[in-house]
């Protein structure tokens, strides 16, 4: 009788932050119907290595929790994660995520990347609000895939520094630094806004309205590479390039 409204597919979160709110409002706007996101928030409270590797330490039972809710495949949310522990490291947590569930896991970093390399994107610009050591592995995570970083734009903040910023505030900033990236890098093919905590979906939209950059976020690319994996993908009208190309 209610086979219509129950899920499709369930995506299991493995969400940084202790408090979950703009990740899923954005997630619930672009996901087409049929699709549920199951969060555990792990609670980065800094960017350390240190802190990584606290939050990842019970990582068999958050796997285990998800799999007891029926998803069908695993996400490590949040770049910062994959470029403070490495990519290495991160290879090897994605397949520790697939081998303890037996479903396909994959990554924040994995889906920029990818979604990138679908674009044609070969030189790409980056906005955030990491560090310089930061940009500069996540520049490794690009590079092994041909597209080289050719500048950043960026406003180094904590994350209980951005936690505190009101949505309008931090949609101002993305664009205004997404501007200062594309002033200073105007030979890039586009730009990487990287952070959850922002809801840069619209941001990036109405940049793509005044150039002819290719602007890549967290929330279209995992997205994006989420129904590619389910074999579920079809175009998302409305939204910026990278979803709404057929």
């Amino acid at each position: 009788m209610f086979e219509a409204e129950i899920p499709k597919h369930k995506i299991g979160f493995l969400s940084p932050l202790a408090i979950i709110d703009n990740a899923a409002f954005e997630f619930y706007k672009l996901a087409p119907p049929g699709m549920m996101a199951v969060m555990i928030p792990i609670g980065l409270s800094e960017f350390s290595a240190k802190d990584v590797d606290r939050v990842f330490e019970p990582i068999d039972r958050m796997l285990d929790q998800l799999m007891q809710r029926g998803i069908n495949m695993t996400l490590q949310a949040g770049t910062p994660l994959a470029v403070l522990m490495g990519v290495e490291a991160h290879d090897r947590l994605l397949a520790h995520m697939e081998k303890r569930t037996g479903k396909p896991a994959t990554s924040t970093v994995t889906g920029v990347v990818r979604s990138a390399k679908a674009m044609g994107l070969k030189k790409i610009a980056l906005v955030n609000k990491w560090s310089v050591p930061m940009n500069k592995v996540l520049a490794e995570f690009f590079g092994r895939e041909g597209i080289a970083v050719c500048g950043a734009s960026t406003k180094e903040l904590s994350p209980a520094e951005f936690v505190k910023i009101e949505a309008g505030d931090h949609m101002r900033l993305c664009y205004e630094l997404s501007k200062q990236a594309l002033n200073e890098n105007p030979d890039c093919d586009g730009i990487y806004v990287g952070g959850g905590t922002w809801l840069s979906e619209p941001v990036t939209r109405q940049l793509e309205k005044e150039t002819d950059k290719i602007i890549i976020c967290n929330q279209t690319a995992q997205m994006w590479d989420i129904l590619h994996i389910l074999n579920d993908w079809k175009p998302i009208p409305g939204r910026n390039r990278l979803l709404a190309k057929p």
